[in-house]
């Protein structure tokens, strides 16, 4: 792991936390040299320490959200009112409020540092230590545009160009996606030209300060492209002009330099002790279990990633309690064990909807455990088994969000110290812009070089070493052993619909982009299941679906967007403006700020 300057981080850290009172908050906020002790690139590092994930609220609300709306987990209850609170119900008027910390981060952490960074650097004098910071000021308007590209994304707008200027803008005013993807893709270009035109040498390194890249501009120039093809894309159904012209402006004026291979994924290297304490994150592990729809795809094709992506139940002598059960178990709880109503894999998900809790659609509609007696000594003990699995908790949290001493580990998984296991969060990696390119190349547009098979090839290939680097460096039992064979053969590429259900099958460690997808494309498609009925879902077609959120007499759907908080930053009713903008911008916005039924301005039909 690369260390910092740990004095400088201690004044980093100072300078921002003892700013008690408003007016000391807008001298920080507004006046660069409030920390001119302290290097840009030590800044840097203050301002995306453990990115992404650095309230461990973040990664405890997409449990309840992004993960559980694109069926890759579950809650692991059969309470109807827990199984369809997360959804919204067409016979009722008020709907769930999903939200995460997106925007707060941006407000209160992340773009307000990079807008400190970038203003301290522009108030320098003119000289080479001004110019040797080029490179990381194009690196902070990069991730900027980065970050408030996410809070547009999915709350619809955010106070962008009058933000951080509280002394000029107390009350900053709302800026919307419609205007935004444009100016967006203009930071991102501007940010490759500057960064294209330096000379290395002359550039003060950041290699150490820099968790993301280690400094290296080639790849910021990568994910910045990469970038700016995603965000059009988004946009594509309200300006497929624009698209098309990203993508010839990245041909012909910057190479087609794209990320292009696995070393070139955008992510981040967490410190050691990220997520050690596991008291409430490790709620994936024994809250929720991995869904009927994702392990019934990944079973159905017998996708070499099954085994990375979801964890063994305990149906095999792997566990302890089941070679006891075995074993000692009484007549009655060897024939449940080898009942011939049970689904002998030890890959098995659980019905995502409500009415699966009831008889007809048998264990993979219960929770998942089962309990089993056996003969102990002179007198009896139960012993617990997990027949549904769980998604593989690993990717996650670190060992899984297990403890040594946990009954439910099995014989070959380990618990190691948590500041052993290095972590890297997946934020934009390779397979990703390759399942972009084939949609793009599939539709007729500009595939930088390569046909629509071609980048589908390589994003199954490059999402199966993504999987498996990932369970090597988190102790996954085989991981090593793990090799993609003959998929490709069995399972090329078949059209758009493929594409969008590898792409679905890669995105679990991203689970808000499988979510965009799927308001952008309609992919996976929501499809019945009955029981006893025929249905599509683990048909192995190698065309993914997603099950229909049956209540038992309709059919539940998921939110669309998140709900714009209300805080100070919409003082004097500038959030209430914001919001009848976009409602007058596009009626599908929906009934008011609390409609998470309706869509932000890109989600057109």
């Amino acid at each position: 792991m690369k260390h910092f300057n740990k004095l400088a981080m201690g004044l980093v850290l100072t300078g921002i936390m003892t700013q008690s009172c408003k007016k000391d908050f807008q001298e920080a906020n507004t006046n660069p040299q409030a920390l001119n002790d302290t290097k840009p690139e030590f800044l840097f590092t203050a301002a995306t320490m453990d990115y992404s994930m650095a309230g461990r609220s973040m990664l405890i609300s997409k449990y309840g959200s992004s993960l559980r709306y694109m069926q890759y987990i579950t809650p692991d209850v059969v309470d109807k009112d827990a199984m369809e609170g997360a959804f919204c119900d067409p016979g009722k008027t008020t709907f769930p409020s999903p939200s995460g910390s997106f925007y707060s981060d941006y407000f209160t952490s992340t773009g307000r540092d990079y807008n400190r960074i970038i203003a301290k650097i522009d108030k320098m004098e003119e000289g080479a230590v001004k110019k040797g910071y080029a490179n990381l000021r194009s690196v902070c308007e990069i991730m900027n545009t980065y970050d408030a590209w996410k809070v547009s994304d999915i709350y619809g707008g955010l106070p962008y160009s009058q933000a951080f200027k509280v002394t000029e803008f107390p009350t900053p005013k709302f800026d919307f996606g419609w205007d935004l993807y444009k100016n967006f893709d203009n930071s991102l270009k501007a940010a490759v030209v500057a960064l294209s035109a330096t000379v290395d040498a002359e550039q003060i390194p950041f290699v150490k300060q820099d968790f993301f890249f280690n400094g290296d501009k080639d790849k910021w120039i990568r994910f910045a492209n990469t970038l700016r093809i995603k965000i059009a894309q988004r946009y594509e159904k309200r300006d497929a002009a624009h698209l098309t012209a990203v993508l010839t402006d990245i041909a012909t004026n910057f190479g087609g330099k794209i990320i292009s291979k696995q070393e070139e994924s955008f992510g981040y290297t967490n410190t050691r002790d990220w997520n050690n304490n596991i008291d409430d994150i490790d709620g994936i592990q024994n809250g929720y279990v991995a869904s009927f729809a994702f392990v019934e795809f990944l079973r159905s094709t017998n996708d070499p990633r099954l085994p990375l992506l979801v964890r063994q139940n305990d149906w095999g002598t792997n566990y302890a309690g089941y070679n006891d059960v075995k074993a000692n178990g009484t007549a009655a709880a060897k024939a449940t064990l080898d009942s011939a109503a049970v689904n002998y894999s030890r890959y098995v998900g659980k019905h995502v909807f409500s009415a699966s809790a009831s008889a007809p659609y048998g264990w993979e509609g219960q929770t998942k455990t089962k309990q089993f007696t056996v003969t102990s000594g002179s007198g009896t003990a139960t012993r617990t088994l997990s027949y549904i699995s769980l998604i593989n908790t690993r990717l996650f949290v670190k060992n899984g969000g297990f403890k040594v001493g946990n009954p439910s580990l099995h014989l070959d998984e380990t618990v190691v110290d948590g500041g052993t296991i290095p972590m890297r969060t997946n934020l934009l990696n390779y397979a990703e812009a390759c399942f972009m390119m084939a949609e793009i190349a599939a539709k007729g547009g500009n595939g930088l070089g390569k046909s629509a098979a071609q980048w589908y090839n390589d994003g199954v290939t490059a999402s199966f070493d993504f999987y498996k680097q990932k369970g090597i460096s988190q102790n996954l039992p085989g991981a090593a052993d793990a090799v993609l064979g003959d998929f490709l053969t069995r399972y090329p590429y078949a059209g758009l619909a493929s594409i969008y259900s590898q792409a679905w099958v890669n995105y679990l460690t991203q689970p808000e982009e499988s979510w965009a997808m799927w308001k952008r494309t309609g992919y996976p498609q929501f499809d019945d299941y009955r029981a006893g009925a025929a249905n599509k879902i683990g048909d192995g077609s190698g065309i993914a679906y997603l099950e229909n959120l049956f209540n038992g007499s309709t059919n539940l759907t998921i939110p669309r967007r998140y709900i714009l908080p209300v805080t100070t930053v919409q003082m004097a009713g500038s959030l209430e403006a914001a919001i009848n903008d976009m409602k007058s911008k596009d009626a599908a916005y929906g009934n008011d700020r609390l409609d998470s039924r309706g869509r932000i301005w890109w989600d057109k039909q």
